[in-house]
């Protein structure tokens, strides 16, 4: 930012560069956040979350990483707020086609993306229902610290779960079932 200083006679301007944060949200995108034991549903709600949080936010770069069974990079770090929302808006359960939640594969995305840049503080925001199905995800968020990513988590959900929604093909809604015919909660 350009900041003004008064000398003796007169003004000049002054040119200062300020290193801020540089945060990435990774939301988990997998069929499991449409459960609505937080209304509407689980990924409403965290992308309400983001959008609250991107309210208070002042010159800091933000981009969105969207994740289920792999993850990608949805909007790039930027100060351009407006073009985060539209991708955040975007976000929804058919963002990464392949199904479940694979955290390593949402930290790997954003430490790549943390190596072109340069900021002096790299956060990621991993928002998340879900156990890690890949179960790489401790390994690669200790790999992260030590390359200097600092990860806060954010669950969505109750302590007790709710079932899947799915559309149904003859319209209405199914709930997801395992190998054995139970319900997924």
């Amino acid at each position: 930012f350009v900041a003004l200083a008064r000398p003796q006679a007169g003004f000049r301007w002054e040119e200062t560069h300020r290193k801020g944060l540089e945060i990435l949200f990774a939301v988990d995108t997998s069929k499991s956040m449409l459960a609505q034991d937080v209304k509407p549903n689980r990924l409403a709600r965290a992308k309400l979350a983001v959008e609250d949080f991107l309210g208070k936010l002042d010159g800091d770069g933000v981009g969105l990483v969207a994740f289920a069974g792999n993850a990608f990079l949805q909007c790039p770090i930027t100060l351009d707020y407006d073009a985060f929302r539209e991708s955040l808006d975007a976000l929804d359960t058919s963002t990464i086609p392949r199904g479940g939640t694979d955290i390593a594969a949402a930290i790997h995305e954003a430490q790549a993306t943390f190596k072109t840049r340069t900021a002096s503080e790299k956060i990621l925001v991993l928002i998340t229902d879900g156990e890690d199905l890949g179960g790489e995800g401790i390994a690669a968020a200790k790999a992260a610290a030590k390359a200097g990513v600092k990860i806060f988590t954010v669950g969505v959900g109750s302590t007790t779960g709710e079932l899947v929604p799915v559309p149904a093909e003859a319209g209405g809604t199914e709930f997801t079932k395992d190998a054995s015919g139970q319900f997924v909660k």
